[in-house]
């Protein structure tokens, strides 16, 4: 699904109804090097992401940006999908601890470019902004199961689900643990890659929850795209059989989950075809029922998460010596464009 910049975005993880979600295992296979940095807010890992990110894509590279689910302005992290080649800050994907097998992988804490006495005076201020970031996002939690869930409920599918299957996502997804229990499989992405064995598959989210709304990400995604938008009472039902039929292609598909609902598949694209099928407007909320306005609630919480943030942020950036960073920006700049030389 490559764009005519060579750049992208989209979402590895989601904050649904059904708890946190990551799709990151499932990329993390195609990968064979992987810079995983380490630390807190503000310490200049997402800068460093984006810099780097963008000197990689004046320099002839497609580049995949993954957005962080928490603070969907910020980045997560890069892909190289060609080749392989990954930068993650492990503080904004899953909390779990993860390992990409088989994968070259070099960590870096940012806390060494900080002064120590600085963050060690903060300490118990940044053990409270932890804890309340944590609070806050269990919270977040049940009020989108709560406010949101009835809206899942009335567009999920009718289909039978037989009680042994597993869900793919999370049987690849390292056992995830959030904090709800998952009740059962996700059908319509489960069926996509039962139906599709001899093509690779790739899922991701297209939408980020903000204190001002959702932050689509669809409409850029697919400016290089043909579009097939379906509409209707059948569009889910269109949407799988347009999988199931698509079973021989043996080719890169990608499917768009739901952001509240990762059982429900609103895009499906095939990116050696520039072709996307979609539910409904790309552009239009509505079409994906994530028109309604959020609650004061859910606002309020959501506000109060991003106020929290600001100042833990604030107290790791006040002790970074960021001519450190910047120094080691360049330097691991030099030894990625080395490894692609190598690699090349």
């Amino acid at each position: 699904m490559r764009n005519k910049t060579g750049v992208r975005h989209y979402f590895a993880e989601g904050l649904t109804t059904r708890g946190y979600i990551s799709l990151l295992p499932n990329m993390m296979p195609t990968w064979k090097r992987a810079y995983v940095l380490l630390g807190g807010p503000g310490t200049g890992k997402s800068t460093i992401i984006k810099v780097i990110g963008l000197e990689l894509l004046d320099r002839g590279y497609d580049i995949d940006f993954l957005r962080s689910v928490r603070d969907p302005d910020s980045m997560a992290g890069f892909v190289i999908p060609q080749i392989g080649l990954a930068m993650i800050d492990a503080m904004e994907v899953s909390p779990l601890r993860w390992q990409a097998p088989g994968v070259v992988e070099k960590f870096t804490d940012f806390t060494k470019f900080c002064d120590e006495e600085k963050l060690e005076k903060q300490r118990s201020s940044i053990i409270e902004l932890e804890k309340q970031l944590q609070g806050l996002q269990m919270s977040l939690e049940d009020e989108l199961a709560s406010e949101l869930g009835s809206l899942i409920e009335a567009r999920a599918t009718k289909k039978p689900i037989e009680k042994e299957n597993i869900s793919w996502i999370l049987r690849n997804s390292a056992q995830l643990k959030v904090k709800k229990e998952h009740t059962g499989p996700w059908p319509l992405a489960e069926n996509a890659l039962k139906l599709l064995q001899k093509s690779v598959i790739n899922p991701f989210f297209l939408h980020g929850l903000t204190a001002d709304g959702w932050l689509n990400l669809a409409p850029h995604f697919l400016t290089d795209f043909d579009q097939i938008r379906l509409e209707g009472d059948e569009t889910l039902d269109a949407l799988d059989w347009v999988l199931r039929e698509a079973q021989q292609l043996g080719q890169l598909i990608e499917i768009v989950l739901h952001p509240l609902n990762p059982d429900e598949v609103i895009g499906i694209a095939f990116p050696e075809r520039h072709l996307a099928i979609w539910q409904g407007n790309p552009e239009n909320l509505q079409d994906q029922g994530l028109e309604r306005p959020l609650s004061k609630t859910l606002k309020e919480t959501l506000a109060s998460w991003q106020t929290y943030r600001s100042q833990l942020k604030s107290i790791y950036m006040d002790a970074v010596d960021f001519d450190q960073v910047d120094r080691f920006r360049e330097t691991v700049l030099n030894q990625i464009l080395i490894d692609l030389h190598v690699k090349g």
